[in-house]
């Protein structure tokens, strides 16, 4: 059975990524991450390192999205962790003119290694479920939306739309439900990961 303090580190890594992108504490989110750490979301795709910097742009610009983030559950094998966490991500924008409330519902995979007794994020990306779009107000008319052309037909697409207005490029091959096969890729790498030979 892997150590209690080891799985609570894990947790303890995981939302202080979290809350450092979302708090706006960017040295904290930076600690999560090791120096050779890769990310993969639906606006970036590169290093922790550069995460962190172009999520602090982001900011910078004008987005103040944030995440719901549920208990994670974590796995450790020797050195390795892998831990996932349903996540709800927030955002406002206008599409169409309509100004939208959009939650973008997924789970984030962390795969974490521990160095010299401390545990770090090497990999984060996201498995996309769906989004739930609400106008900011209710009375709007929202037939606009009908026309809206979305940068890709994906159960992300809103969350896409709106970061593709904000000139962000979208990655239109994530993994989600409409791509099952993906899916089993998807969890099949992170499970041959955790378990690989260590050493």
């Amino acid at each position: 059975m892997p150590d209690p303090s080891d799985t609570a580190a894990v947790i303890d890594v995981v939302l202080r990524e979290r809350a450092g992108r979302d708090t706006a504490q960017w040295d904290r989110m930076r600690s999560a991450f090791a120096p050779d750490s890769y990310v993969s979301l639906s606006w970036f795709t590169g290093t922790g390192a550069e995460f962190v910097d172009a999520s602090k742009t982001m900011h910078d610009r004008g987005s103040r999205g944030f995440h719901m983030v549920g208990a994670p559950s974590v796995d450790i094998v020797g050195d390795r962790a892998l831990a996932h966490e349903g996540t709800t991500v927030h955002a406002r924008g206008i599409l169409a003119g309509v100004e939208l409330d959009i939650a973008s519902h997924g789970r984030l995979y962390q795969r974490l290694i521990k160095t010299d007794g401390t545990w770090r994020i090497t990999d984060l990306t996201m498995l996309y479920y769906k989004d739930v779009v609400s106008p900011v107000d209710p009375a709007a008319d929202v037939t606009a939306l009908a026309g809206v052309e979305f940068p890709v037909d994906r159960p992300y697409k809103y969350l896409a739309a709106i970061l593709d207005a904000a000139g962000y490029t979208i990655g239109p091959d994530l993994p989600g439900p409409d791509r099952p096969a993906l899916v089993d890729q998807y969890l099949a790498a992170h499970h041959t990961w955790l378990h690989e030979p260590q050493g």
